[in-house]
């Protein structure tokens, strides 16, 4: 990492945090480069000869269009999420305005653990069950949280529980309509499907807005949307911890679970999507109706999206300009996500098949 980058970051931490003495930041560190953003480790020490402290730190630079607003979204919802407890990292800076660096970034705190995903699949049958069911136990605790009135701990300052909503306008999803979630994810994701110039995408959602009346939501929950093992770290201690929130919303926990089980089974295998929802079910209290519907939701939007990105860049759908090559790395997956949607709706989509044609000839 160039020293170059470590300096400015300095010079920015002690600017931010003017009561904090004799800053010196040391060992950055490149750790992740995702499809939005990319991430570094570093530590800060602070305070006078003799009582210094240092604190492991995450720095998370957001590069891609639609940076300034998906990294403010994603430092209210973490602090939102802390604040009520749920296991998420503290964060500490955002910073839109003044980056060092020239794109907007968010400092929060480093979680020191592994990530659950190599855990969760190389591990024996047994270990393999204790950790699938806190996987499931954080997904569902996540959707079950009370987003109308969010609780708080006890405000002692204040003499009282602090309890206020998790969004300012809860009006705009607590509208009483069932299909308002289904049909904003169908407002959302028509103009990119219909953007190809052959009949599969447009095609799949008519499949979709056929279907729509069959999956009213009863109960709108907070939704991750990208929720896998890559993005669980687990503690020494057995706790889990929950990363990556750029794109937390309130909607139909069905079209997050199916996100999940259609990513994760692309790429570990089918039988992983039964153990999933048959853990997620059982930890629920209650069966998922429709899921499949939202499976072929979750395959349109994975295929589209990768589709688009090779052929039209991926700064247009928020990603790193250098998702394209992790998107090549994924073929294999990419064509069971391909296979299901056959499966599920028997519907032929000319670009998936002319990319996964071109990729197996290279």
């Amino acid at each position: 990492m160039s020293d170059d980058m470590q300096s400015r970051l300095q010079t920015y931490y002690a600017t931010a945090f003017p009561t904090r003495p004799e800053v010196q930041v040391s060992d950055l560190t490149a750790i992740s480069s995702g499809w939005e953003s990319d991430i570094y480790s570093f530590a800060v020490e602070h305070g006078p000869a003799g009582r210094r402290r240092r604190e492991e730190l995450i720095l998370r630079i957001y590069p891609a269009d639609d940076a300034y607003d998906k990294s403010g979204h994603e430092f209210h919802g973490m602090s939102q999420l802390h604040k009520a407890g749920y296991p998420v990292p503290q964060v500490l800076v955002l910073e839109r305005e003044n980056s060092p660096f020239d794109k907007p970034f968010v400092i929060m705190e480093r979680i020191e653990g592994q990530v659950l995903w190599p855990l969760l699949f190389g591990s024996p049958q047994e270990k393999q069950r204790e950790l699938l069911t806190l996987f499931c136990e954080l997904f569902v605790q996540l959707h079950a949280l009370e987003w109308r009135s969010f609780d708080y701990p006890f405000d002692y300052a204040q003499g009282r529980a602090q309890d206020e909503p998790f969004v300012h306008d809860v009006a705009r999803y607590d509208t009483g309509d069932p299909y308002i979630f289904v049909d904003r994810w169908l407002e959302t994701y028509r103009p990119y499907l219909s953007l190809f110039p052959s009949p599969g995408f447009p095609a799949i959602m008519e499949w979709l807005e056929a279907r729509r009346d069959q999956v009213p939501c009863l109960r709108p929950s907070l939704i991750h949307w990208d929720y896998h093992p890559q993005n669980v770290l687990l503690r020494d201690d057995g706790s889990a911890v929950v990363i990556d929130w750029t794109q937390l919303e309130i909607s139909d926990s069905r079209f997050d679970l199916a996100w999940t089980l259609v990513l994760v089974s692309s790429l570990e295998g089918a039988g992983w999507r039964h153990r999933i929802l048959q853990e997620y079910e059982r930890l629920a209290g209650a069966g998922v109706e429709q899921i499949a519907y939202f499976e072929v939701a979750a395959c349109a939007k994975r295929l589209g999206s990768v589709v688009l990105s090779l052929s039209h860049g991926p700064e247009k759908l928020g990603m790193r300009p250098d998702a394209v090559t992790m998107m090549q790395q994924q073929m294999d997956a990419f064509k069971r996500v391909y296979d299901l949607l056959l499966e599920r709706t028997g519907i032929r989509v000319a670009e998936v098949e002319d990319l996964l044609a071109r990729e197996k000839t290279q």
